[in-house]
């Protein structure tokens, strides 16, 4: 009795844990039942590339970085290990994060911004300051 009261328990906290992430083919997958028009932008310049050295905060997942084409306008899209992480980089960088991603050059654009709002909930952490 006492062994299915601890795997409940860790199969709980394991399923609260995956709440607070998304994954790549997520993200994906809820932006494109939104606007079926978005594109990922292959980057074939190296100055382009989304690199975690960029930013300066930690837990940034290396080579998680995605140039997002939305109504024309790109967005930049980075995982992190946490939400934790993700938030302290858009309070860093003044941009939105939504649970375990970051997304940069979305602040000023109000597609983007009207477009992670909707799909991801995303945020911006110095806007409720």
């Amino acid at each position: 009795m006492a062994k299915i009261i601890l795997l409940t328990i860790l199969l709980s906290l394991s399923a609260c844990s995956e709440n607070n992430r998304y994954s790549a083919s997520q993200m994906w997958k809820m932006a494109y039942a939104k606007d079926s028009s978005i594109e990922l932008v292959i980057v074939n310049e190296p100055a382009k590339r989304i690199l975690c050295e960029n930013y300066r905060v930690k837990g940034c997942i290396k080579g998680s970085g995605k140039r997002i084409k939305v109504r024309l306008v790109d967005l930049i899209a980075i995982e992190f290990d946490t939400e934790e992480n993700a938030r302290a980089a858009a309070l860093a960088y003044n941009q939105y994060y939504a649970r375990n991603w970051f997304f940069d050059d979305v602040k000023g654009e109000p597609v983007l911004e009207s477009f992670i709002k909707e799909v991801y909930n995303a945020k911006n952490p110095n806007d409720s300051k």
